[in-house]
């Protein structure tokens, strides 16, 4: 799908309103939607609100992860902002595609639980196979709720390692993850404590350092997720 104007919508629209957004006020923002905050700000009165209101949200949310994926949006602590290249997307735009939705099928046991919604059991034993992006959005989701990780690997038919990539990924894209939650959960908070001092310490964040270092105490897995979990917190 030719994602062009789409994101020249998403990227004028942060360009326009001058405030910080966060993704939530961004897609309420460009779909129209009239909330509190948005009658608030008076958005309702700017050029670029509702532009994006043919669209539904998992369009927009698809948009806005493209942006980040290209490096035309940073989200910083303070909101969701235009980079210099995606200024110069803006005034030169190029034709960019983005993931399709539909992809081939593929068999899964009964009673596991849809990508979009973690609480609903699917009713047939084929769904579309989700894409990367679509993988993504799902965790962050995941996240946002406070899935427990490991069972949402389980549920999507993945490895921890396949989940813990994605985590290092959307990381590394600069979106913070509120994982807090799942390290205390299955590290515990004297584990995170120590292993947060190490990496601050540490020269380097490199696994095998780690290992060396503390592959009698904890294992690889366990280690790789303590750096993620730190390196979300450095965000």
């Amino acid at each position: 799908m030719e994602g062009k104007d789409s994101i020249c919508k998403i990227l004028r629209s942060i360009t326009e309103v001058e405030m910080a957004m966060d993704r939530d006020l961004l897609l309420d923002y460009v779909m129209g939607r009239p909330t509190q905050i948005i009658s608030q700000k008076g958005l309702d009165n700017t050029e670029q609100y509702g532009c994006g209101d043919e669209k539904d949200e998992e369009h927009w949310t698809v948009v806005v992860e493209k942006c980040i994926e290209e490096g035309f949006l940073k989200i910083h602590t303070d909101g969701i902002k235009v980079t210099a290249k995606g200024k110069k997307y803006l005034k030169k735009p190029t034709s960019i595609e983005l993931s399709d939705a539909e992809e081939e099928e593929v068999t899964i046991e009964e009673n596991v639980p849809l990508v979009e919604d973690e609480d609903e059991v699917i009713k047939e034993k084929k769904i579309p196979k989700a894409t990367n992006s679509q993988r993504k959005r799902a965790l962050i989701q995941a996240v946002d709720r406070h899935v427990a990780l490991d069972d949402f690997a389980t549920n999507h038919g993945l490895d921890f390692d396949e989940v813990m990539d994605d985590m290092e990924g959307i990381i590394a894209s600069g979106m913070k993850l509120d994982l807090k939650y799942f390290g205390y959960e299955v590290l515990g908070k004297e584990a995170m404590d120590e292993l947060f001092e190490y990496f601050d310490s540490a020269e380097t964040d490199n696994m095998e350092k780690a290992i060396d270092e503390y592959g009698d105490v904890y294992n690889r897995e366990e280690l790789r997720l303590g750096r993620i979990l730190w390196r979300a917190e450095k965000l």
